[in-house]
């Protein structure tokens, strides 16, 4: 819990900030930012550092948390944590000054990383987050809008279309409809500014029904003619559970 702090004295100078939160890095901005670069090198290490020394304890016989080298380390990490998001997020918000700051529910994995090294940085990363948030609420009066992530990595931030495949990796996203590039974290961080302003979206609703929205949303942009991306939508799985039952057959969208 959070004490209560004396509000500052704030003048923004930006509506709204839409943020990815990631681990490489660990915040992409809609304006294209990448903040915190070196998040995830450290995490690295200390994910082999903290893997070896559990191995080790564990060979012979004894438990992890009573050993004070490997508690070390995860002093260091939770410590690395609370450190690297409170310098990132006072950045961002020194850079912009927003009025409103739209964030993802969060979900911080990664499967370059051990286990133990994901649970470690569930509990710990999403506590300093959501602490650093509220603060940030308290002293500047920044309202923090929090969206549905379902698919918003699949995404496309321009034309809207939804494929695993868009996502060709943790740094590159490219559209196969459209053909957009771009860092797929700032093309998360689009999205979200996106959903941010939609009434269809809100954070608890089920992934199922997130992607029949965004489905909805990319047809709706089709309707009235045979556009060459159909093509395309026949192949994708989640176009086909979903396309039988939205396309209007009258106005010439068919999947035969």
């Amino acid at each position: 819990m959070v004490k209560e702090l004396k509000k500052r004295n704030y003048v923004p100078a930006t509506d709204t900030i839409a943020i990815d939160l990631g681990l490489n890095p660990l915040i992409a901005t809609n304006n294209g930012d990448l903040l915190g670069r070196q998040f995830f090198d450290f995490l690295k290490k200390m994910d082999e550092k903290i893997t070896k020394r559990m191995a080790q304890v564990q060979r012979n016989g004894g438990l992890p948390s009573r050993d004070n080298r490997y508690r070390e380390y995860v002093r260091r990490l939770r410590e690395f944590l609370k450190n690297e998001i409170n310098r990132v997020l006072n950045r961002l918000i020194n850079l912009y000054k927003p009025m409103k700051l739209v964030v993802e529910r969060l979900d911080f994995r990664s499967p370059e990383l051990s286990k133990r090294m994901n649970r470690l940085i569930q509990n710990f990363g999403k506590r300093y987050v959501k602490e650093k948030l509220e603060r940030l609420h308290q002293l500047y009066g920044i309202e923090i809008v929090e969206v549905n992530p379902a698919y918003s990595s699949q995404e496309c931030s321009s034309c809207g279309y939804v494929d695993r495949e868009n996502r060709k990796s943790t740094q590159e996203f490219e559209c196969k409809c459209c053909g957009n590039k771009m860092n797929a974290q700032v093309n998360s961080a689009k999205n979200l500014l996106e959903r941010s302003s939609l009434r269809e979206f809100h954070p608890h609703l089920p992934k199922k029904q997130v992607l029949k929205v965004l489905i909805q949303r990319h047809l709706e942009r089709l309707k009235g003619c045979k556009s060459a991306p159909l093509d395309i939508l026949k192949g994708n799985p989640y176009y086909r559970e979903f396309l039988e039952n939205i396309l209007n057959p009258r106005q010439g969208l068919t999947l035969s």
